[in-house]
């Protein structure tokens, strides 16, 4: 990989913690844009009047390092806000949550601005209004949102965590969902498995199996033909920026060694899930290579640290529960204790990442390791993960 543009290293320079959660379009799960919160190391929100760092005004190179959309809705101090409103145009759509204050004046039609939903009937106006769901009984939602969709455009729902809450936003036709609801499995007893994910499961089994010679490796990948063009094409590309071309998958492993095309092919393996959200896949991505940089600070193994993150989705791929999954996985013993305990030091590592994904801010303070590191490992993660996908979109 080329390196990283110069204004998303000078984002990795601030001491706070930064944090993503993707926007949904309800109706389609695609992902319209990202919500990124600025906040202190401890995770509360900041002052108004904090020190405007150097990369506010480069906030519009950075995003697409990130972001594939030229567009996000920015939580951060107001001197922070100004400091944007008042930098060069850009083509960049920023959304501004104003959070209770007053709603800055600005000719630039590429800055709208988000409220906080209240009960309170003499709310102002905005382009935006973010809705709490945790914060409501959903007989006040019901009430209120005729309401709301009168006086602003967009409607977005944020803390949707369960699958009653997102079913919830769907009938009541919000526009923007925010929330873990995404990541978690459907809760259905019973639910059969697509053909696609059993077929999925099937093939997993085989590539983990801990046994697998190279030859018979190369065979299992090379018997699906869309995988093993996959994996031939990601090989080839400037991700990965090889000397020379890759011809067949036995010479990939040889070049790179059979642990690490177990490792891709899975991974090109699950992204082939199509009846999940693409945004599952990111987050399944961005898990893994957070988990495979916190590696040499808990000193483990990187590809097993990797294989915790990419593997911690399945549940949610698939609908089923994680231990039921491993039941027909032949992992390692250190690998399933670290998906279903979070145990052992790949376990701790997975469960870090899981914690700054969700916004725990609490719980992440139990970790050994400096929230600057873990949040450093979460930025280049997300970079990372962004520029993969760029690779597997066909």
């Amino acid at each position: 990989m080329a390196d990283k543009p110069v204004p998303f290293k000078l984002l990795k320079t601030y001491k706070g913690i930064i944090h993503r959660q993707p926007l949904f379009v309800s109706d389609s799960l695609g992902v319209d844009s990202y919500h990124l919160s600025f906040l202190t190391q401890q995770g509360e929100k900041l002052n108004d009047d904090s020190e405007v760092p150097a990369f506010i005004g480069h906030l519009p190179e950075i995003l697409p390092s990130i972001s594939e959309r030229q567009k996000a809705l920015l939580s951060m101090p107001e001197s922070w806000r100004d400091s944007l409103l008042h930098s060069q145009k850009s083509d960049v759509d920023f959304t501004l949550d104003v959070n209770g204050g007053d709603e800055p004046q600005t000719d630039n039609q590429l800055f709208s601005f988000a409220r906080h939903a209240s009960l309170n009937r003499d709310s102002q106006n905005s382009k935006t209004l973010l809705i709490d769901i945790s914060e409501f009984k959903a007989s006040d939602l019901t009430e209120h949102l005729p309401y709301w969709r009168d006086r602003h455009d967009i409607l977005c729902a944020t803390n949707v965590n369960d699958n009653d809450e997102f079913t919830f936003c769907q009938q009541h036709e919000m526009d923007l969902l925010q929330g873990e609801f995404y990541t978690q499995p459907s809760g259905k007893q019973n639910l059969k498995p697509a053909p696609a994910i059993q077929i999925l499961m099937e093939l997993l089994v085989k590539l983990q199996d801990p046994d697998v010679d190279a030859e018979s490796l190369a065979n299992t990948i090379s018997h699906d033909i869309s995988l093993s063009y996959k994996l031939l094409r990601l090989i080839n590309s400037a991700f990965f920026g090889l000397p020379k071309e890759i011809a067949s998958i036995k010479q990939a492993i040889v070049l790179l060694g059979y642990k690490k095309i177990k490792t891709w092919a899975s991974l090109l393996s699950l992204s082939a899930a199509d009846n999940k959200p693409v945004e599952l896949r990111i987050t399944a991505m961005t898990r893994a290579k957070m988990c495979e940089l916190l590696a040499k600070y808990y000193k483990g193994d990187p590809e097993t640290f990797f294989a915790a993150g990419l593997f911690s989705s399945l549940d949610a791929l698939t609908d089923k529960p994680m231990a039921d999954l491993l039941n027909n996985l032949p992992l390692s013993p250190e690998l399933n204790q670290a998906l279903i305990n979070h145990a052992g030091i790949a376990g701790r590592a997975l469960q870090d990442v899981l914690n700054y994904e969700k916004g725990d801010w609490q719980a992440l303070t139990a970790s050994p390791l400096p929230v600057e590191i873990i949040t450093r490992a979460y930025l280049d993660a997300i970079n990372w993960a962004k520029e993969l996908n760029s690779q597997l979109v066909d």
